[in-house]
């Protein structure tokens, strides 16, 4: 379940940016801002442990391994890696949840035909590798022109969501998206 609107817990919040991943057991919130990224986040209810990532690209290139700098920003490695850590933690892979988020069409790159390509693909790929891993999807807010704030309640299991549209993006979330993709594709 996700909830739109706000939040008032009074506890600290760890914000996560692209590339990075946050695993817990105890009674926290995670948060971070998404454009074309994806967010997944995962839950155990039984044994309360729960991650969220942001990963900016869908697959690993040029080279990139597992454990090398950086690794995460691409979803094949960052929602394996919560999957792990999750059960390094305590969770139970039969009571693993997940919500998905993100993949924005908020980029406009002088009018590239990948635009759109790479958040359809983070998307793709997220579902894809939680079906694989039989890891049931129970709320999804993914596409459109938005970007999402959300925000990760560990105790609840419980994701808040602020969808802003392309018009309004936050200058921030756009120019750190646009970087990323010419990197990615060789600019």
């Amino acid at each position: 379940m996700y909830v739109r609107g706000s939040y008032d817990s009074g506890r600290s919040l760890k914000i996560i940016y692209p590339g990075e991943y946050y695993i817990t057991s105890e009674n926290e919130l995670i948060g971070t801002l998404l454009g074309s990224c994806v967010s997944v986040c995962l839950y155990d209810d039984k044994n309360r442990v729960g991650a969220m990532n942001h990963f900016m690209l869908p697959g690993k290139t040029n080279g990139t391994r597992i454990g090398e700098a950086g690794f995460a920003k691409y979803g094949i490695a960052a929602v394996n890696t919560i999957i792990a850590g999750m059960l390094k933690k305590g969770a139970e892979r039969k009571n693993l949840e997940a919500k998905v988020f993100g993949g924005g069409r908020v980029l406009d790159l002088d009018g590239k035909k990948f635009n759109n390509m790479i958040p359809d693909n983070n998307i793709r790929v997220a579902k894809l590798i939680l079906e694989i891993e039989d890891i049931p999807i129970i709320a999804l807010d993914v596409g459109e022109d938005y970007t999402r704030k959300i925000i990760f309640d560990i105790n609840s299991g419980k994701v808040f969501l602020r969808k802003m549209r392309k018009q309004k993006v936050n200058e921030l979330v756009l120019k750190r998206d646009q970087k990323y993709i010419k990197k990615a594709s060789g600019e």
